[in-house]
């Protein structure tokens, strides 16, 4: 026990040792004589002294870490944590004399930072938190020069801001890191992001210019995106244009799948999968005899399961039967009297029933004829029942959940809808009727096939796109079957888009020539002279040349050999509708003869020989694409007018004349002249009609069973104003001029015009593939003159002899083309079967916006 306590004291006193090795001061140790201070023997230091000692040393060295800890504190200009620990290390410190120098070291280390602090305090507004501090670092110490001038700047108005506050401080620095995060945004090209950013800088300060800035050059790079994105639309729809004048090559096979390679196992659950898997199973042997329906429907459940090939989890394989007991506990009679089946169905036996390989639902149609019963296939099970049982009008409710367009589907082609029987027949009104609003489902259904007897009710709630119908179990079955041809079409859709394509090529080309011999300055014939002109046109001094400024003698010149022969107007007629829209004033056409488009003269003496080659080769094209398009649900009718309504008269009443006539002069030149005058009425409109200008596409596509084939009838149609005619005649008035010669004044020019319209129109009804684009429907014309006049005798010399001919050719070529294409769409407009067939008119979706940062 001794030793223990030697050691313990050794230990002490080798602590004490340490802690005043690195004291620099001295610690007093109370007399020999205090009780409880000493102990004999030695005068060793007593075990509280030592104590008191030791807690003393650690107490200072907690401060010098304090000190230490603020120093650093105050070197990171962490002033808060620097002045709290300095006020730590002040607290610590143990008081005494021995220890005043370094309290004083500590009290200066807290002025310091306690007038740091306040300076921070002061310049972020927290005034009073910043007097505190100064007044507290005074107390400590009263020379404290720079606590005493942060107290002056704090009531110097000049330096110290009164209405300065620490809630504006805090609200710059939100400012500022705004901005620097909104400019970071723009930097990457977040728009979106920089701009919210800016706004919340102007929710805490509404005249934040630099916010306004930037939100300004945000909205310029949008401008700029959106300016490059119209330059890119537009430029892209152009190229859709000259992409539409390509024809398509189609697929030299096409790899179409037939309705009996398609897999019709689409459902999970439902009467449609129920039934699926009654056709499907296929039982290879069936051998009963003198068997009860119960066994028989024991060894067809236990079959079901273990042929079931087409469901994968293990757990739904198989067909849940059930024998149900007729209504009341008995079968009705069966029309003899007699109990049919009493009220154990199951108990029915089979007399003999042997087949092989046959589907699961013949089989089991065989148990129920040779048993008189009936079997109903509901959502979840297949029951057996009697075939006269009543249960067939026990009402049942059943919820359905249809596609959103179910009731728009379940019109379409209803006998109540107010449709033409002719989808494509000229409306009755004159457009713009509101939408019809829509009948209940209740009715729609009963025109779909479906009964409702007496308590039997069908409601649609739209929100949720659910069906619920309270009905027999026969007409759910129709209306599951109704629902489920609906949900296998998912949604499709039916692009549309046609294509007129027209192409119009006139080309002529004429080649002749004119000869003249005579002498200078002379009237009459020349010396060689020509026939009568006949069919072809007297030539006029204009028509040659001259030489040395003198003209071809005579006006019209009518010496020429070659002046029978037709050219120009003279030699190709255009005697059409455009000639008469041409020429609205119904006057004489002019024509004229092929210019000269070379010469050759010779002089001799006083004559002239002159030779003029006429010649002309023109070509003329007019090419029109027009490419309407739209999209239809399966089954629905849909149409598209791009239209102007051009109004024009049909009917005119009769011009009036006066019943007394009266005379004015007129203006006839140099001399004026006189003519009968009297107020005229012209022809009047009295009524008018209406006629759509432009392009009318119908359509009614519907989508084949195998997904795959659409059948469309449409009835595109483009009509175009040309111009008018004019049926009217000029009222003219009989009159002289000055010089008393008769002549004719048009008193009013009388216009009864007419419209001339030209329509292209296809009305069809055809069969196409997904994708695919065929022509149904053109017109291919070409018109042929050709003019071939020579000189008799000249004409027919070798070589010199086409100088005596006149050869023109004229050819009017129009190509029109009408080209369909039909594609299969989603919900989302992308083509459900992708870019198939020869996809002519190009994927719409290639105008979806792509997901690039703007200004990428």
């Amino acid at each position: 026990m001794e030793n223990t306590q030697t050691h313990r004291h050794c230990k002490a006193i080798a602590k004490l040792m340490a802690v005043a090795a690195v004291m620099p001061v001295a610690i007093s140790v109370a007399t020999a004589g205090d009780s409880g201070y000493t102990s004999g023997g030695g005068g060793s230091t007593s075990s509280m002294a030592r104590a008191e000692i030791a807690r003393r040393a650690g107490l200072v060295q907690d401060a010098d870490a304090a000190l230490y800890a603020g120093r650093q504190a105050y070197a990171n200009k962490d002033y808060e944590t620097a002045v709290a620990e300095y006020r730590k290390a002040v607290n610590l410190l143990p008081p005494g004399p021995a220890l005043a120098d370094r309290r004083a070291d500590y009290n200066a280390h807290l002025g310091d930072g306690v007038s740091a602090l306040a300076q921070q305090y002061r310049r972020v507004g927290k005034y009073d938190e910043a007097r505190s501090l100064l007044e507290e670092a005074t107390e400590l110490d009263p020379a404290n020069f720079n606590a005493k001038k942060q107290l002056a700047y704090l009531d110097d108005p000049i330096r110290t801001n009164p209405s300065l506050t620490y809630e504006h401080t805090q609200n710059v620095d939100k400012v500022r890191q705004s901005l620097y995060k909104g400019e970071g945004f723009f930097n990457l090209g977040d728009y979106d992001k920089a701009e919210e950013e800016f706004k919340k800088v102007l929710r805490v300060d509404k005249y934040n210019i630099a916010a306004r800035r930037w939100m300004e050059r945000v909205d310029s790079a949008r401008s700029e995106y959106y300016r490059s994105a119209y330059d890119q639309t537009r430029s892209h729809m152009l190229a859709q244009v000259d992409k539409a004048w390509e024809i398509a090559v189609p697929a030299e096979n096409a790899n179409i799948p037939t309705l009996d390679g398609l897999d019709m196992n689409t459902r999970s659950e439902g009467v449609l999968y129920l039934r699926n898997k009654l056709d499907n199973i296929v039982i290879p042997i069936v051998d009963f005899e003198n068997t009860s329906v119960e066994e028989a429907i024991d060894f067809l459940r236990i079959r079901a399961r273990e042929l079931d090939l087409t469901e994968t989890d293990p757990t739904r394989k198989g067909i849940n039967f059930i024998i149900r007991k007729p209504k009341g506990g008995s079968a009705t009679d069966a029309g003899d009297g007699d109990d049919l089946l009493g009220s154990d169905i199951g108990s029915a036996r089979i007399p003999s029933l042997k087949l092989r390989n046959v589907p699961l639902g013949v089989a089991l149609q065989y148990i129920c004829d040779l048993t008189r019963l009936r079997y109903k296939v509901d959502d979840h099970s297949v029951s057996l029942l009697p075939i006269n049982s009543l249960e067939t009008d026990e009402l049942y409710s059943r919820t359905f959940v249809v596609p959103p367009d179910f009731l728009a589907r379940v019109s379409a082609g209803s006998a109540g809808d107010t449709v033409d029987d002719d989808p494509f027949a000229a409306s009755s009104g004159t457009g713009g009727a509101a939408l019809a609003p829509r009948r209940s489902v209740k009715e729609l259904l009963s025109e779909k096939g479906v009964s409702f007897p007496d308590g039997a009710n069908a409601n649609y709630v739209a929100g949720g796109s659910q069906l619920i119908v309270y009905n027999t179990l026969n007409n759910l079955d129709v209306i599951d079957q109704l629902v489920q041809a609906m949900r296998t079409e998912g949604g499709k859709q039916v692009r549309i888009m046609t294509k007129f394509v027209e192409i119009s090529q006139e080309n002529t080309d004429e080649l002749g020539f004119d000869w003249i011999v005579t002498p200078f300055a002379l009237g009459g014939d020349g010396y060689i002279g020509g026939g009568t002109t006949g069919n072809g046109a007297q030539r006029v001094t204009g028509d040659f040349t001259s030489v040395n400024g003198r003209s071809i003698a005579g006006n019209p010149v009518t010496n020429i050999s070659t002046s029978g022969l037709r050219s120009g107007d003279y030699a190709i007629s255009r005697n059409s509708i455009d000639a008469i829209l041409n020429n609205p004033n119904r006057n004489a056409q002019t024509n004229s003869v092929a210019p000269g488009i070379m010469s050759l003269t010779g002089v001799w003496g006083s004559e002239q020989v002159q030779m003029i080659m006429r010649g002309l080769a023109q070509k003329k094209g007019s090419d029109v694409m027009t490419a309407p398009s739209v999209i239809a649900r399966s089954g629905e009718k849909a149409s598209i007018e791009v239209i102007r309504e051009f109004i024009y008269p049909t009917e005119y009443e009769p011009p009036e004349l006066p019943s007394s006539v009266g005379s004015s002069s007129f203006d006839g030149g140099l001399i004026g002249g006189s003519s009968s005058s009297f107020p005229v009425t012209p022809a009047t409109p009295t009524a008018f009609e209406t006629r759509n200008t432009g392009v009318t596409l119908e359509i009614e596509p519907t989508i084949g069973p195998d997904n795959y084939t659409i059948d469309l009838r449409f009835a595109p149609d483009i009509t175009e104003f040309e111009g008018f005619i004019n049926y009217g005649s000029p009222i003219q008035s009989p009159g002289q001029d000055a010089l008393g010669n008769p002549v004719s004044v048009t008193i009013t020019e009388n216009r009864i015009e007419m419209p001339v319209f030209s329509t292209r129109k296809v009305t069809t009804a055809l069969t196409i593939y997904d994708g695919y684009t065929v022509s149904v429907g053109g017109l291919v014309s070409e018109s042929v003159q050709n003019v071939e006049d020579k000189v008799p005798i000249f004409g027919d010399l070798p070589l010199v002899g086409r100088l005596f001919q006149s050869q023109a050719e004229n050819r009017i070529k129009s190509n029109l083309i009408v080209f369909v294409t039909a594609q299969i769409i989603d919900a989302t407009g992308r083509p459900i079967h992708g870019d198939s067939g020869d996809a002519a008119f190009g994927d719409a979706a290639a105008l979806d916006t792509v997901g690039v940062l703007p200004g990428k």
